[in-house]
């Protein structure tokens, strides 16, 4: 029996999995999948785990031929990756998404994104956008037919987020984003599909609906029918709240201009500790303040905090929001990068 030379290791993120399978596809070669069941231990930093079962479990036995490489996205992840590689010898090599909240040493290679603002290593790729590939086009669902032949030309579609830590989406930031898409409509015309999520406060959204003054088609997670993959489509613009990475990143690959609309931020003490070291070290690079943070993050000691405004600002520098972007060629260079590293890794003897 021959093994998978590719293992995945999916989770409870539904965007990391998106991620990791996206990546499993593109490499094109035989993989496996292995969908992970946490324990209670899974909250504490795999830096105090190390290699055991005790914090997951798998629904079908692991066992030999192992892996030549495992794909992994996630903090729970970590233990089962260096489960498999231990009980493989050493012989299993490491690839994480996002960021591992360990020691980056651990890890063969990392893709990262700027939010998770990880250290330079030989070992880290940071690339401007998450691996989402673009989305094939669907149709509208039927329920909304009748509504959409009412709506005016050009449609805006209003993507919500929501409550994501440090951020939050109050009733007074929503009636700011109805502004701003007033603002918009006034200065394009037509109308707006603006669709909530599932973070999105009942509250916000009202508050959101009460203010807008152009004619629009509100979208409720949960309540209508899906058409957020239809609107990739069909809609010629997109507002984004900059809460949500994928957001982003699937408005900006439908080629068409994206406005972002960041949230307010209210840190507790960890986070405004941390954004305020990782500020320091960014004014000053070559202090003793920025080696010292690179250092305790790669060493997983101290986890960067996520923050999605320097998402935003990367993407802002990148020109990617502007009329001259080209988001789309950056995406697929991107993401051809990252198969070549990651077959590297692969293949190497």
């Amino acid at each position: 029996m021959s093994a998978d030379p590719l293992w995945v290791l999916l989770g409870n993120r539904h965007g990391d999995n998106r991620q990791l399978l996206a990546i499993a596809d593109a490499l094109n070669r035989p993989y496996r999948v292995v969908q992970l069941r946490f324990k209670r231990g899974a909250r504490l930093a795999p830096a105090r785990w190390f290699a055991h079962r005790l914090t997951w479990s798998t629904e079908t036995p692991l066992a030999p031929p192992w892996p030549r490489a495992v794909l992994a996205a996630g903090r729970k992840s970590v233990p089962a990756a260096l489960w498999i590689r231990r009980a493989s010898a050493g012989q299993t090599r490491l690839v994480h998404v996002n960021r591992p909240w360990a020691p980056l040493a651990w890890f063969d290679l990392v893709v990262t994104t700027p939010q998770y603002a990880l250290p330079a290593r030989a070992n880290v790729l940071t690339n401007l956008l998450p691996f989402v590939p673009p989305q094939p086009p669907v149709p509208l669902p039927a329920s909304f037919a009748a509504r959409a032949a009412t709506l005016p030309r050009p449609w805006t579609a209003v993507l919500v987020g929501g409550n994501s830590r440090p951020f939050v989406l109050d009733d007074a930031t929503a009636a700011r984003l109805a502004a701003a898409v007033n603002v918009e409509l006034r200065a394009v015309g037509g109308s707006a599909w603006v669709l909530d999520s599932p973070r999105t406060p009942a509250s916000a959204m009202a508050a959101l609906e009460r203010a807008l003054e152009w004619p629009a088609q509100i979208v409720r997670w949960g309540r209508d029918d899906n058409c957020y993959a239809a609107l990739l489509g069909l809609a010629d613009r997109f507002i984004v709240t900059a809460d949500s990475a994928s957001m982003l990143t699937e408005a900006l690959l439908t080629g068409r201009p994206v406005t972002p609309f960041a949230l307010p931020a209210r840190a507790d003490w960890r986070w405004r500790l941390g954004a305020a070291w990782r500020a320091a070290a960014a004014s000053a690079p070559q202090s003793l303040t920025r080696r010292a943070l690179d250092a305790m993050v790669g060493l997983g000691l101290v986890s960067s905090v996520r923050d999605l405004g320097l998402l935003q600002r990367a993407l802002e520098q990148a020109g990617a929001f502007g009329a001259a972007g080209r988001p789309v060629a950056l995406a697929e260079a991107e993401r051809a990068g990252t198969v070549a590293r990651i077959k590297a890794v692969i293949e190497r003897p």
